[in-house]
């Protein structure tokens, strides 16, 4: 075929221009302008070996297969323009010892001719190289070399272009898949905020377990998500949460069943590798209703120390994707609550033992202090054997009955703050009732000795409380104040003795303020006199009056605090809730006007 006319080749040209600036990927343009380019320079083939790292890579389809060939710097001619930077115009290849002929072998064809030309950046480093083999008439021309190196030139540009267009996606998806990542993660780290979260804030350690159960479960999508926590000598107990059923489950174990290699030591394992007739076994032990496909068990630890270990569950063997994500999660999980429950278990375990070790201290004084009651009692009914007089006989039955109510108290006293809470039943109460039969109680109490009671009560609405209980706290607060009062000489008061109780509204509280004149309580002693089987001048009591005092208080979403009485002596203020139902059946009600600052106050600790 005769050279092409200048015109033509001209055109081209033009055309090679226009499909480089298209829309199409990077490998098709280079292959038609490649295949466009052999058609100019009346060629057999051209190639373009593009530069990726040090080596050249060229791609040519051989029908529907994508064929890769790779050079490295300096091999061959195409290796040996990509090393100098330089072009080279060579007429019969075989005779080059630059050729080499390796490919030709392979490919069962012949090179003869070739035209090589190196394409560069702006920088002026090699990007590429051109290869056109096999004029089909004569050799390669200097024309031809200047065709080329027009043609590589705008090829070089798109080459550019395309590598940054690339480069500029695979940062687009880097940035994407990092910011997946990154959501992942605060996800991650959200859930083990709000897992941390439920198990502080629990009420209890059992309700802290479930909370955190229930919340891995929903997180993973697991089945089953379950805590085992070891017995000493006796298998475990598993706390199970199945969102199935949305339930709770506590199974006790003789063996450690699933969890027994990670109590073993292991730091993870799938407890679901064994066989299906294990497996079974297992899920039947730990009383599942199906065998579990896919697990993962992870300890729970709290420091160094074993605390038990984390199991969750799916039925399908595929687990919706046991994913790392999941494993590292779940791992996480084991790592972040072991700390936080096994503190919460170590600070149940620490205040059990200390109320039993308080109720053990307590029980000695207390089983003192029964004596003086029943010394008296027994006192009372010696004389009730030999006593013909009716008047006295009903004193001394009153004095039995007294003391055995004093006995009751205490005993009642104790119990209540073994149990650790108090129950409240509040009911409407009309405030101005209940104080009479508190005036009435107060009268009691002090009946006999020299102290003035005066009680006032502004509060004429009712209110809901448990009327008992807090007139037990009244009943506690002036038998302080008595026995207070007791430890002083009368003849040396410097003014007579009084007791008072003033009840009125504080907005949205009820406030009780009993106030006296005594001694008052001992500054050693106020930072402690709310504290259980604290007592302080008095060898009798229980000395846990105050310390249900406050805990009556609080069950009323109120408090209990104390102030030194001007002038000398004690004063109590008791807040309590005066509506204990929950806010959406409370009618709103306009602010009442504040009363005057109470002058009064309670008894001394």
């Amino acid at each position: 075929m005769p050279a092409l006319a200048a015109d033509l080749r001209l055109k081209a040209v033009n055309d090679i221009a226009r499909t480089l600036s298209g829309a199409w990927s990077l490998e098709e343009v280079l292959t038609l302008v490649m295949d466009r380019l052999a058609w100019i320079l009346d060629a057999e083939r051209a190639a373009l070996y593009l530069v990726e790292g040090d080596e050249l890579v060229a791609r040519h389809t051989v029908g529907d297969t994508v064929r890769e060939i790779r050079v490295q710097f300096g091999q061959g001619l195409a290796g040996w323009v990509a090393q100098t930077g330089r072009g080279t115009n060579v007429k019969n290849a075989y005779d080059d010892s630059r050729f080499d002929s390796s490919w030709d072998a392979e490919n069962d064809f012949v090179t003869e001719s070739m035209l090589c030309q190196p394409v560069f950046d702006r920088h002026e480093n090699v990007i590429a190289v051109a290869q056109v083999l096999n004029k089909r008439r004569g050799y390669f021309t200097v024309d031809d070399e200047s065709l080329l190196a027009t043609v590589v030139s705008m090829a070089a540009i798109s080459i550019v272009n395309a590598r940054l267009v690339d480069e500029l996606g695979a940062n687009n998806v880097a940035l994407q898949r990092a910011r997946v990542e990154s959501a992942d993660r605060a996800r991650e780290i959200d859930s083990l905020y709000e897992l941390e979260r439920d198990a502080v804030r629990a009420p209890t350690f059992d309700a802290a377990v479930a909370a955190v159960l229930e919340r891995i479960a929903v997180v993973v999508g697991a089945d089953a998500a379950e805590i085992a926590l070891p017995v000493a000598g006796q298998g475990c107990v598993l706390h199970r949460y199945r969102p199935a059923e949305d339930r709770m489950q506590t199974v006790p174990l003789q063996t450690k069943g699933l969890h027994a290699r990670v109590f073993e030591g292991e730091p993870i394992c799938d407890p679901c590798r064994g066989g299906d007739a294990s497996m079974r076994r297992l899920a039947a032990a730990h009383e599942l209703p199906w065998t579990p496909q896919t697990g993962l068990c992870v300890p729970l630890q709290r420091d160094d120390e074993l605390v038990g270990s984390l199991g969750v569950y799916w039925m399908a063997r595929d687990a919706g994707g046991l994913t790392d994500d999941k494993v590292r999660f779940i791992e996480l999980v084991g790592q972040q609550i072991g700390h936080a429950l096994g503190h919460r278990l170590a600070r149940t375990q620490a205040e059990h033992q200390d109320r039993l070790a308080a109720i053990g201290g307590a029980l000695a004084g207390v089983v003192h202090d029964l004596k003086t009651p029943m010394t008296v009692a027994s006192g009372y009914v010696q004389l009730l054997k030999t006593e013909q007089e009716v008047d006295e006989r009903t004193r001394l039955a009153n004095g039995v009955l007294e003391q055995l109510r004093r006995m009751n108290d205490m005993a009642r006293e104790v119990l209540g703050f073994a149990r650790g809470d108090v129950q409240i039943l509040p009911r409407k109460t009309l405030v101005p009732e209940w104080t009479g039969q508190v005036e009435t109680a107060l009268q009691q109490i002090f009946e006999g000795s020299d102290v003035a009671v005066g009680v006032t009560c502004e509060e004429r609405g009712a209110v809901r409380m448990d009327a008992g209980k807090l007139l037990r706290v009244v009943q506690n607060l002036a038998r302080n104040s008595r026995e207070a009062f007791g430890q002083v000489d009368p003849a040396q008061r410097p003014a007579p003795a009084r007791f008072s109780l003033r009840i009125f509204s504080d907005g949205v509280d009820l406030v009780m303020v009993t106030a006296d004149n005594g001694p008052g309580v001992p500054r050693e002693f106020e930072h402690r006199m709310f504290d259980a089987f604290a007592t302080h001048g008095t060898s009798e009591g229980t000395g846990l009056g105050l310390a249900m005092v406050k805990q009556v208080a609080e069950a009323h979403l109120g408090s209990i605090q104390y102030r030194p009485t001007d002038g000398g002596g004690a004063t109590f203020e008791l807040r309590i809730r005066k509506d204990l139902r929950p806010a959406s059946e409370v009618r709103p009600q306009p602010p009442p006007s504040l009363p005057a600052e109470a002058g009064g106050g309670a008894a001394s600790g």
